[in-house]
């Protein structure tokens, strides 16, 4: 018996001491990131018969058990996940509000200072007053590049830096998944050599480091035996077992300033899609990089464009103070193309900017794949198929940069557009001569004094740099309007069309020029082969696009006749013409031979053929080869109205007034908004995003806490308790240690009895 007493003194004190060591180590580790509580579990020994009564055998420890659970560390892990993709989104984006949200750095204040310039220039066109003004509308153009460009550097930068992060986050991923593949190695061993008993220090390790991992990207754990594989965004298998499978940074393939995720694949790095890594910080850069940094560049880019185009075209109108046509004020390389480095043909993508208006902030992706081309607006998936190139979406065209020379892309080739992009960037100021600010318009009209009727004539003003007309009875062309993309250095001296009976056909257009027909919303597109030109046929109404040039020819039934010519050439200078008026028929004659006139009163407007006379109507405009003038008043028989090239623009204004009313214009967003509207409503969208990004940080931070005090409440270690704990063990092991005393006195006593 005092054997057995004995026994039961040694099980009670060996467990009593393993509980004080394991208190001990919980205390010890309260602070220790990733500890988990560990709880010794025991069990009474099997009892043993003697005598017909079954006596105990003392105390068997079976574990000491962490106190961890799966289902709420899965909590922590996808609340971490969520709140870092949260906080680098907010880092980031708080960044670029406070750039484009501050009033020293924004856009607005220099564009209001710049119309500003062209309103005082208007008021001085001339003069001592006047060359001050033009040399403050050119030193307010440079301070609107200088902050446009100012504020796409800070863009830049910032572009820069997420690449960095993405860099140091992929780094950490790796560094992460080494260490659980060597912890998985560690575990597995340590279970196998000790019958399956659980390491618990190395479990604790694991399982902290696929938080931290989580922290960094969206984490799936799939337990296999004692092993973690573990698994990144769509699946990707970043640790399987003891084998780590490492990220890589690589360049897009498409655009080689951005970085992306790369993995190994049978020897071949394979590109991971942005929208394939979700959560974490990893996440939160790539969804800020791409949903709204593309974005702000676009935006300040479309906004460049949108600004030089319009100033441009006003300029292109205009005539400067030494008596010659206007040239460009602002000059800009907008778009970026980029072939794929996989791509197995040479041909090159070209984007030319033909509707500023109707520009979007978003990029795009052209692939050409079993003989069509498929282009694709990033931002929303929208997409437009052709079997062949130019293209035209969203205020751009696409087409194969030349020369072309009848190359296509390699089956699959792809390519990355970014049609405004470096507009901002690239903005800078193409005049540096006052003189050369295109004040004045290059037409004027004149009324004698000998005239004895009552008409008075508007000044009159160039509507498009090319005019048009034809020698045809039977059909008009319209008036020309030209977009963003065209060239008047290119341009030249025009060219004529000229109608085919037989073959119901146009020709003359220029070798080599792309020729779009558009008729009830279809669109057909041909190619002139240099240096030759094709024919491209005849549908009256239907309008034809060549060259940044829009036009419509036109019959009422009576198709032209054979050889008929259609002309389109500069409208600048303007023809010097003499109108005469004649009664009883109250008609004008003396327009240009070749020039169609335009007669619009009210909402009525009427087209006539070259040479035949044209009927005056009081208050109403007359618009012929790129010009237009009002008369209103009642003429006198004889009376001559003189319209024709403006010799000076000495005092002339007209031009200056025009480009002043651009600040007003609905210009962008599809005609919606001015320019500073554009920019507010973004700068708007910036904000409203920040203030999201808060609300959804501090809700994930919520979330966070929550979840880790769950966790807490069962893997964290409380000192009171573990006080508690500390005195019960300590009264065992005395207890204990008093009964092995008390076996040792009754051994004594037998011992004694037996001598």
């Amino acid at each position: 018996m005092g054997a057995n007493i004995l026994n039961l003194g040694q099980s009670a004190l060996a467990a009593a001491q393993l509980g004080i060591s394991t208190t001990g180590q919980n205390i010890a580790n309260a602070s220790t990131p990733g500890y988990s509580r560990e709880v010794v579990l025991q069990s009474a020994a099997a009892s043993q018969q003697i005598g017909g009564v079954f006596v105990g055998q003392g105390v068997n420890v079976n574990q000491v058990q962490r106190q961890y659970s799966d289902f709420i560390a899965q909590q922590v892990n996808s609340a971490t996940t969520s709140k870092g993709a949260a906080d680098a989104y907010l880092s980031q984006i708080t960044g670029l509000n406070n750039i484009i949200a501050d009033s020293t750095t924004g856009i607005s204040p220099t564009l209001q200072t710049f119309f500003t310039s062209i309103q005082n220039l208007a008021s001085s066109p001339n003069g001592t007053a006047g060359a001050a003004a033009r040399q403050a509308t050119l030193s307010a153009a440079q301070s609107l590049v200088g902050r446009i460009n100012g504020l796409q550097n800070q863009v830049s930068q910032i572009s820069a830096d997420v690449n960095g992060q993405i860099a140091s986050s992929v780094t950490t991923i790796n560094g992460y998944a080494t260490q659980l593949a060597q912890l998985n190695d560690a575990i597995g061993k340590a279970q196998s050599t000790n019958n399956g008993t659980q390491p618990n220090d190395l479990l604790d390790q694991r399982d902290y480091l696929v938080t931290q991992l989580s922290q960094q990207t969206s984490v799936n754990v799939v337990q296999e035996g004692s092993q973690y594989n573990v698994f990144i965004g769509n699946g990707q298998p970043l640790v399987l077992g003891s084998q780590s499978n490492p990220l890589q940074v690589i360049q897009s393939t498409t655009d080689p300033s951005r970085n992306e995720i790369g993995y190994q694949a049978k020897g071949t790095v394979v590109q991971i899609a942005e929208n394939s890594l979700p959560g974490g910080t990893l996440g939160g850069l790539l969804d800020f990089r791409s949903n709204l940094l593309t974005t702000t560049q676009n935006s300040i880019g479309r906004v460049a464009v949108s600004i030089a185009s319009a100033i441009n075209q006003q300029q292109a109108l205009g005539q400067d103070l030494n008596g010659a046509v206007g040239t460009n004020l602002f000059t800009m390389n907008p778009t970026i193309s980029s072939s794929s480095s996989s791509n197995t043909g040479t041909s090159q993508i070209s984007a030319t900017i033909t509707n500023p208006s109707a520009l979007t902030t978003s990029d795009y992706n052209l692939q050409y794949a079993n003989g069509n081309y498929t282009l694709t607006r990033v931002s929303d998936g929208a997409s437009l198929t052709s079997s062949s190139l130019p293209m035209n979406f969203d205020g751009v065209k696409f087409d194969l940069a030349p020369p072309p020379a009848g190359a296509v892309p390699g089956n699959g080739d792809q390519f990355l557009i970014r049609p405004a992009a470096s507009a901002a960037a690239t903005l800078a100021v193409g005049i540096i001569d006052p003189n050369k600010l295109a004040v004045a318009t290059p037409f004027s009209t004149n009324v004698p004094s000998t005239n004895t009727g009552s008409v008075t004539m508007t000044s009159g003003v160039i509507n498009s740099q090319v005019g048009s007309g034809s020698n045809s009875l039977t059909a008009t062309i319209g008036a020309v309007t030209t977009d963003a993309s065209f060239s008047a250095s290119a341009f030249g001296a025009g060219f004529s069309l000229t109608f085919a009976s037989g073959t119901n056909t146009l020709s003359g257009f220029p070798a080599g020029a792309t020729v779009s027909v558009t008729n009830g919303g279809t669109t057909t597109t041909y190619k002139s082969t240099a240096p030759a030109s094709s024919s491209v046929p005849y549908t009256s109404g239907a309008t034809i696009s060549v060259n940044g040039m829009s036009f419509t020819i036109g019959d009422k039934g009576t198709p032209p006749a054979n050889n008929d010519t259609f002309t389109v050439a500069p409208s600048i200078p303007a023809t010097a013409t003499k109108l005469t008026f004649n009664t009883p028929a109250n008609t004008l004659t003396g327009f240009p031979a070749t020039a169609n006139v335009t007669v619009k009163s009210g909402t009525t407007s009427t087209t006539y053929p070259a040479g035949t006379a044209v009927p005056y109507v009081n208050g109403a405009t007359y618009s012929y080869s790129g010009v237009s003038f009002t008369m209103s008043g009642t003429p006198a028989k004889g009376d001559v109205y003189n319209v024709g090239p403006n010799t000076t623009g000495t005092g002339d204004n007209r031009n200056a007034l025009l480009m002043q009313t651009i600040q007003t214009q609905n210009s962008m967003v599809g005609g919606t908004t001015t320019i500073q509207g554009a920019f507010a409503q973004f700068v708007s969208l910036i904000g409203n995003k920040t203030s999201e990004v808060q609300a959804t940080s501090t809700s994930e931070t919520s979330m966070l806490k929550n979840a880790t005090n769950a966790q807490q409440s069962v893997s964290g270690v409380n000192l009171d308790e573990e006080a508690s704990n500390l005195l019960k063990y300590q009264q065992s092991y005395q207890a204990a240690g008093k009964l092995m005393q008390i076996a040792s006195q009754l051994f004594s006593t037998l011992l004694t009895i037996g001598q």
